[in-house]
């Protein structure tokens, strides 16, 4: 075709040209984008105590453990004439009471329906609110402090804190300093038990803290299987260490009086080392879900709830080691 013939053609087809659809006219109808089936949970949790610590069942309306302390008198060298001093050990009983973690869900029937072709949207939601369920019983664990809200639990912060001597003070400073690893070892010492019955919790920061201690000494950590077949980094060969995202960054560190004063608002974290066979979980109830009878065509419901409680039955059984920046 010669350039005069193809000018005349285009001529007439001018118009249709003109109306030619192009992306910014017809792309957001003309075309069918692909949509993940995958939901993405928006969170970053390790939930290393209530996975970690054993779990035994539970009975009653609370957990009952005795205890023996040490008499005043030791036994005595003696002469074969000479009668030696009566004493007996003290005893006493500490009582930990389960206490109920209550999460609710509801979908409406209308959505169920609309969104069946893509997914079960009350599967979907029950899934992922378990998750927050478990997570909920992670922040107990450590944090909780049945004297501050007396229907929750108390954590091991506050058990631990709250046994004198059983706390140790990586630094007198307020402000906390780079994790030393002689004053690791004298927490670990604190704890009654064989190494091999014993595992360090910390928060992500507080677990980098630990490597920037050991990689400065020129020391390496194993790898140690765990409870439910994790992989995870072990100190002095034996010793799990295990994230948990409960552990806060944020801790007030009272350097003289070497306590942690309180969970939010310093500048400080904490490594926590516990005896798994001395302090533990009880579940009267664990982790449940229940569809509540209906009452309205318009929703389903469904509640989840669990009865637990942490036990500190040996208050050796566990040490701080605080003040950590």
């Amino acid at each position: 075709m010669d350039l005069q013939s193809w000018a005349g053609a285009a001529g007439a087809h001018r118009e249709e040209m003109q109306r030619a659809i192009t992306v910014s006219s017809a792309g957001s109808v003309l075309v069918q984008n692909m949509l993940n089936r995958v939901i993405q949970a928006l969170t970053l949790r390790h939930i290393g105590v209530w996975s970690t610590l054993d779990h035994r069942p539970g009975s009653g309306s609370q957990s009952t453990i005795n205890r023996r302390a040490v008499g005043t008198t030791d036994s005595e060298w003696l002469a074969d004439t000479s009668e030696p001093a009566e004493d007996t050990g003290a005893y006493t009983q500490a009582t930990f009471t389960y206490r109920t973690l209550v999460g609710r869900i509801k979908v409406t029937r209308k959505l169920q329906a609309t969104g069946r072709s893509y997914a079960d949207a009350m599967a979907n939601e029950t899934m992922f609110k378990l998750e927050d369920h478990v997570n909920m019983l992670e922040t107990g664990s450590v944090a909780g402090d049945n004297a501050a809200n007396s229907a929750q639990i108390s954590g091991l912060l506050t058990l631990i804190n709250g046994v004198s001597g059983q706390v140790v003070g990586n630094t007198t400073a307020t402000g906390g300093a780079a994790l030393r690893l002689d004053k690791l070892d004298q927490a670990i010492d604190l704890v009654r038990g064989n190494p091999e019955d014993k595992v360090i919790f910390g928060s992500l920061k507080g677990r980098r803290l630990l490597n920037a201690a050991l990689q400065a000494q020129q020391q390496f950590v194993n790898m140690t299987e765990i409870i439910g077949g994790f992989r995870v980094k072990a100190y002095d060969g034996v010793i799990p260490i295990v994230p948990s995202t409960s552990i806060g960054d944020a801790l007030v560190w009272n350097g003289t009086d070497t306590k942690v004063t309180a969970f939010t608002g310093g500048s400080t974290t904490a490594l926590i080392i516990v005896n798994r066979r001395e302090v533990f979980f009880e579940d009267l109830t664990p982790p449940s879900i229940l569809p509540l009878a209906k009452t309205t065509s318009q929703a389903d419901q469904l509640d989840l709830f669990t009865d637990t409680v942490l036990v500190q039955a040996n208050t050796k059984g566990g040490a701080i080691l605080g003040g950590l920046a």
